[in-house]
């Protein structure tokens, strides 16, 4: 069946079409029947209305919509708002990705809001504009390379979403971005302690009911986890994958292999090996 693009208002495209628009109050765009494709815009600055036949969502900074395809388009800046600076994203999933689309908070079944937590959004905006530099990029494998920052955007997204339904403790999702970001530094259960204000061992005893381990298995799990990737995916020595996962280097082979059952190089090369038999 030939689409009409005329009548979305949408050019024809390849996987994924971006833009950064600081609106003025009479802005509003319509199309009655939406689009073929997913629209996520993300609020920046002001304020968006989002209309549909049971009345009007607002978008607010740190705030992004999720409209799927085939549902009406009504939005445009927000009455006494003075302007809306948003970044826009009109894309075609790739297969498995739908599983993150499925956000919770739905406005009268058409669109989806998230709200993204305060100490979550330099992150997750610096996603957008990497997707819309990719975008409108001329460079080698750019359109690639947007998509790859789009799926990063859409699970940092998710990730949000399983967060706030699993009602961990805040403090604990602290130390788990903490930790997950620091690998390679150097931690103690005492320092992650008092990075929340809290005693070793009601830390201890609160990550254990939260996360179900220690915090200090959390660490070395995602240690290996991250030298088991880097093995996987560089070509980078196993003394240098050893500093970057936070492991001393004398210990890392041992620890290692105690965790695999085999040497990080023999578990490099069977990686490498089956992966070249896949291809």
């Amino acid at each position: 069946m030939r689409i009409n693009r005329a009548a979305m208002d949408v050019p024809d495209y390849q996987n994924l079409l971006t833009g950064h628009y600081n609106k003025s109050q009479e802005c509003r765009t319509t199309r009655p029947s939406g689009t073929d494709d997913w629209l996520l815009i993300a609020t920046l600055a002001g304020s968006g209305r989002f209309a549909a036949p049971g009345g009007a969502m607002f978008s607010s900074p740190a705030k992004i919509v999720l409209i799927p395809p085939g549902v009406r388009h009504d939005y445009g800046t927000a009455p006494g708002a003075g302007g809306w600076a948003m970044l826009w994203i009109h894309f075609h999933p790739r297969a498995h990705w739908h599983e993150w689309l499925s956000w919770p908070e739905q406005w009268h079944g058409l669109m989806m809001l998230l709200d993204v937590p305060v100490n979550q959004w330099e992150e997750v905006e610096s996603c957008l504009w990497r997707v819309h530099g990719w975008a409108i990029s001329s460079q080698p494998h750019s359109r690639d390379l947007g998509m790859t920052a789009l799926e990063e955007l859409l699970l940092r997204c998710h990730s949000t979403i399983l967060a706030e339904q699993s009602q961990t403790d805040e403090r604990i999702l602290r130390i788990i971005h903490y930790i997950n970001g620091h690998l390679a530094d150097p931690m103690s259960l005492a320092s992650l302690a008092e990075s929340v204000a809290l005693s070793p061992s009601h830390l201890s005893h609160l990550f254990q009911r939260e996360v179900g381990i220690s915090p200090m298995q959390y660490v070395n799990g995602q240690r290996m986890e991250r030298a088991k990737q880097l093995l996987e995916r560089t070509t980078s020595s196993i003394g240098q994958i050893a500093e970057e996962s936070g492991f001393g280097p004398i210990y890392f082979s041992l620890r290692f292999k105690q965790h695999t059952g085999v040497s990080p190089r023999e578990y490099r090369q069977r990686r490498w090996t089956a992966t070249s038999t896949a291809n």
